[in-house]
């Protein structure tokens, strides 16, 4: 089968690779759409192991065949997933290729009315917002799940998705909104974005918006909120944990962080901490990864097991869409071949705020509160 490889040169290629066997509690999926994430650039243009290395995260298609014990799904369902293509030390399965394995239980079923392209969008973004937001952040999750993070923020408290427009915000603010206080209350969601995002936000039940580029925003947020108790920094990169910070209550609380190191901790409000984890906690294996291991986490693996099926269960309105709505597309033209030269100078390989290549043709343009999708088959 065809996949995108790393190669020599800190790049990636098309090559032949054999087609993966589903193991006992594994499907074989026939990929249809995958979608981009920063990290499936940064990992080629910085490898972290030899070449070789299946690239991609995100992929939706059809099951192709099912392996001994998999009672869940037949051949022919349509399922989306992710996997930790080349982003690790120790040798894990990558998806941007003709066909590729998930474990069963961490596939999640499309609604009838949700499309390919747009199941893509779902799988890495939407667990790292629902991590950040119910085990770090400790919000009361809208699903059952067996992590004890839920923390104390008071009645109604309000929370920041700061860069809500970006991938991972999108769906923090579907979450948040649709999650509940341990009693029943809604919680209070403010953001940042740019200006033309922000009639978006506010129509998608966001209290207050506010432009990062203003200097006073911090001060704006704190005012209008009376003090945040939670935030989602889904950029961390330089002083923005620092900045969000300010806009805490005196009392302080936890900024959940999507980077590791691209952030410094100067200029933290009192009491304010920041947290960080890998959304591949999620997979329940043992990652080497940043320079360091990440023990293999079962309940963290269980919190993605039910997360999912809180996903494919669909939405208590209409069972034939998701109880969060998908991103937004573009469809980029041609297939695994366009990756390398389309869609991993958009996505940039080192800092979100730093990108600045835009090419000639249309679907070159900036990314802007969406994402980069490809038809493989």
């Amino acid at each position: 089968m065809k996949a995108l490889v790393t190669a020599p040169g800190n790049t990636a290629v098309v090559a032949d690779v054999p087609v993966p066997e589903p193991a006992a509690n594994e499907i074989r999926i026939k990929v249809h759409s995958l979608a981009l994430n920063p990290v499936d650039a940064l990992y080629v243009a910085h490898p972290v192991a030899p070449p070789g290395r299946v690239v991609g995260s995100d992929i939706s298609g059809t099951v192709e065949k099912v392996g001994e014990n998999v009672t869940q799904w037949s051949v022919g369902d349509r399922v989306a997933g992710f996997l930790q293509g080349a982003t690790s030390g120790n040798p894990r399965p990558g998806a941007f290729a003709e066909f590729a394995t998930l474990q069963a239980d961490l596939a999640i079923r499309i609604p009838a009315s949700v499309s390919f392209e747009e199941a893509a969008t779902l799988p890495l973004c939407s667990l790292t917002a629902a991590q950040a937001l119910f085990i770090r952040l400790g919000l009361h999750a809208p699903f059952s799940h067996a992590i004890d993070a839920e923390k104390d923020m008071g009645e109604s408290p309000a929370i920041l998705i700061y860069s809500a427009a970006t991938s991972v915000g999108l769906f923090a603010v579907e979450l948040a909104r649709t999650a509940r206080t341990a009693t029943g209350k809604p919680y209070r969601i403010f953001a940042t974005a740019s200006t033309k995002h922000h009639q978006r936000l506010l129509n998608s039940g966001v209290e207050g918006v506010f432009d990062y580029r203003s200097p006073a925003w911090p001060e704006d947020v704190y005012k209008a909120s009376g003090g945040i108790a939670g935030a989602l920094d889904c950029i961390s990169e330089d002083d923005s944990a620092a900045k969000i910070s300010q806009t805490f209550r005196e009392s302080g609380g936890t900024i959940a962080v999507i980077r590791q190191s691209a952030w410094h901790r100067e200029g933290f409000k009192d009491k304010v901490t920041a947290v960080y984890s890998a959304v591949w906690s999620g997979l329940g294996h043992e990652i080497l990864y940043n320079g360091g291991t990440i023990p293999a986490s079962p309940s963290w693996r269980a919190f993605t097991v039910e997360f999912f099926k809180f996903l494919s269960a669909g939405s208590p309105t209409d069972p034939s869409r998701f109880p969060i709505s998908p991103l937004p597309t573009r469809l980029m033209p041609g297939g695994l071949s366009n990756i390398v030269t389309d869609a991993f100078p958009l996505l940039g390989s080192g800092k979100v705020m730093d990108r600045s290549y835009q090419g000639s043709e249309p679907w070159l343009k900036p990314i802007s509160a969406e994402k980069l999708v490809y038809h493989v088959q």
